[in-house]
């Protein structure tokens, strides 16, 4: 593994940290962010598990340098974990494990467990000392007592510093051949046959359904290739698929953004390219623009939108870098009577649709109009002319026949004697249309139960459930094409700010490393000394518009007055970041409570002397929202 030139702090510029593939336990979501933004600062490779269960499956399966353990954590405790571990897991290759507790005193009073841990460190942590820490190990010390670099507690071997490992996704080079023999072998396969294939995918990085991604899920090389940071550019579709087989593209990462490439056209217009469908000699040409143009449009995806997990955001991202309207193409191989052009069912579309049209992300245009049987919602209908008694399709039309001479007036087969007509009332012949009789009109005679009418009735059966209804009583159903508005668009690119809504939740890879850290500092002061502090993230949901009305420029520099003047404000209380979507305030001594009392008076102080109003919107975090 290489050795990156990052110093572990801005005054040792002289120390450099080895990079370590390092895991992350730890039940608050907001403590993980700041421990993987601060260890990838500094060039490591950071893994994140949830609870202990991931944990224990993660260190079994992969190797790792450093393992920080949450001594608390849902499912198995970090002391369990450990302890699992080390009974199953063979006695080289061990990852140097690290407590993290807000419980140091019981975490030593557990005698069991404690000599599995080379440090313990106290939550807050302060994160000097834990880079510290880690540069010892680079040396092969650990700093709570020497022992060889090479070997764990209790006389277990580990590797500190996986510094000749190969990179991911490459054949493993040097060291003895038993061990590196399959590993090349698996490799050379798979690049000879991507090779293989008539598009040249190999020079791309495709995900095959069903080699990848089938219906299990995801294939042992596909999670390996993800877990060690590998992207993929495109979804190759070798077999017969449909959209409810190809679902797991949306509910992993962003995998649901890669263009879908169909080679056997089963697909149809779900797919983003349908190969049957394109002349051979320029379907390498097409299905690489198609790739390019994906991962451009993919870029311009706010960070927020691709990992959302609501569908209502991943299928406005979807079209967004599709750059199409959702269409519907009629037919009758589904029950609804049409598909949409995207590679989700149709029932999990029209369930997303109402909603984005509420909030004005989509607009719809009305397509036609299909009747649906009331029990299953299907469109697949028998329409028929019914007997109004009984409902019977068996009729039978027969024209009415009108006597001048007495009056008389009847179905045809009342008059018919043999190839004669014969009136039934007079016994007089009759021989010349419009002379001797006329036929004003039809009658429905009703084959099974002899009812007669003028007219018949419509009914609708369901050739999916066999249910009937009465034509005047059967549901319709509207069909919409639906596209993107503007306020989509800038859904879409820059985030959840443009709905109006606040920050629920902090992103801290918008942060810097010194406000992360110093913001880390407040919550030890809160800790030790219950000194009140607070973090208020400024928003702008009016941002695109003011853009297109005022231009960058304006928007831009009232933006840095609106900051400086809160710096005026609050004087050396406050560590002002102005990021992208967000400004970031962290102030000391003042509670979220009190600020949230006086956020009027904060907003005017803010915009006084400004050209244009910002419409600023303020989310407000203290200790309890930031730390649990």
């Amino acid at each position: 593994m290489s050795v990156n030139s990052h110093s572990s702090r801005p005054d040792s510029p002289g120390r450099q940290t080895q990079t370590k593939r390092i895991l992350i336990t730890e039940d608050s979501p907001v403590t993980q962010d700041i421990l993987k933004l601060v260890l990838s600062t500094k060039g490591h490779e950071v893994h994140i598990a949830h609870d202990g269960k991931a944990a224990l499956k993660m260190l079994l399966e992969e190797p790792f340098d450093l393992a920080l353990m949450d001594y608390h954590l849902p499912g198995l405790s970090g002391a369990e974990v450990v302890a699992r571990f080390l009974d199953e897991h063979a006695t080289d290759n061990q990852p140097v494990f690290i407590a993290m507790t807000a419980d140091p005193d019981g975490f030593h009073a557990d005698g069991n467990v404690r000599d599995a841990f080379v440090r313990v460190f106290a939550k807050p942590f302060d994160f000097d000392e834990l880079l510290d820490f880690m540069e010892t190990l680079g040396t092969g010390a650990a700093a709570d007592g020497a022992r060889p670099a090479g070997q764990g507690r209790g006389g277990r071997a580990r590797v500190p510093d996986r510094t000749d490992a190969p990179k991911a996704g490459a054949p493993a080079t040097g060291g003895p051949a038993q061990q590196n023999g399959d590993a090349e072998a698996t490799e050379a396969h798979r690049v000879v046959s991507l090779r293989a294939r008539p598009l040249g995918y190999a020079d791309n990085s495709p995900l095959f359904w069903p080699q990848d991604i089938g219906p299990a899920g995801f294939s042992m090389d596909a999670r390996r290739h993800m877990a060690t940071g590998g992207d993929y550019d495109m979804v190759v579709v070798t077999e017969p698929a449909t959209a409810s087989d190809l679902g797991h593209l949306w509910t992993v990462g962003d995998l649901y953004l890669l263009p879908i490439i169909d080679e056997t056209g089963h697909l149809g217009h779900k797919a983003d390219v349908c190969l049957p469908k394109i002349p051979r000699g320029s379907a390498e040409r097409i299905v690489q623009d198609v790739v390019r143009e994906f991962a451009e449009a993919r870029a311009s995806v706010h960070l927020e939108i691709r990992q959302s997990s609501e569908p209502a955001d991943k299928l406005l991202a979807g079209l967004y870098v599709r750059a199409r309207k959702l269409l519907p193409e009629f037919t009758g191989a589904s029950p609804l009577g049409f598909s949409y052009n995207i590679a989700l069912e149709e029932s999990e579309v029209t369930g997303l649709t109402g909603r984005l049209i509420t909030d004005g992300l989509l607009e719809k245009s009305f397509v036609d109009r299909l009747h649906g049987c009331p029990a299953c919602s299907s469109v697949r209908l028998n329409v028929r002319e019914e007997c109004f008694e009984c409902r019977s399709p068996h009729l039978e039309e027969t024209a009415i026949i009108h006597h001048f001479k007495c009056a008389y007036q009847g179905p045809l087969h009342d008059f018919k004697q043999g190839s004669d007509l014969v009136c039934p009332k007079c016994a007089r012949e009759l021989r010349h249309f419009g002379v001797d009789y006329d036929k004003p009109g039809t009658v429905v005679t009703c084959l099974d139960c002899g009812a007669t009418s003028s007219d018949t009735a419509v009914g609708f059966k369901c050739l999916d459930c066999g249910a009937h209804t009465d034509g005047d009583v059967i549901a319709t159903h509207d069909v919409f094409s639906h596209a993107l508005t503007e306020k989509g668009r800038a859904f879409v690119e820059e985030g959840f700010i443009v709905t109006g809504a606040v920050q629920s939740q902090l992103k801290f890879a918008d942060l810097p490393l010194d406000l992360v850290i110093a913001l880390n500092k407040a919550a030890r002061s809160y800790t030790e000394a219950a000194r009140p502090f607070c973090l208020v993230a400024v928003g702008y949901p009016q941002r695109r518009l003011q853009l297109s009305e005022h231009g960058p420029r304006l928007v831009e520099l009232s933006r840095k007055q609106l900051a400086e003047n809160l710096r005026n404000y609050f004087g050396e209380a406050v560590i002002i970041h102005q990021g992208t979507d967000f400004d970031y305030l962290l102030i000391d001594r003042m509670s979220a409570e009190n600020f949230q009392a006086n956020v009027e008076t904060y907003d005017e102080v803010a915009q006084s002397s400004l050209k244009i109003d910002l419409a600023p919107r303020f989310s407000v975090f203290g200790p309890s929202e930031l730390f649990g």
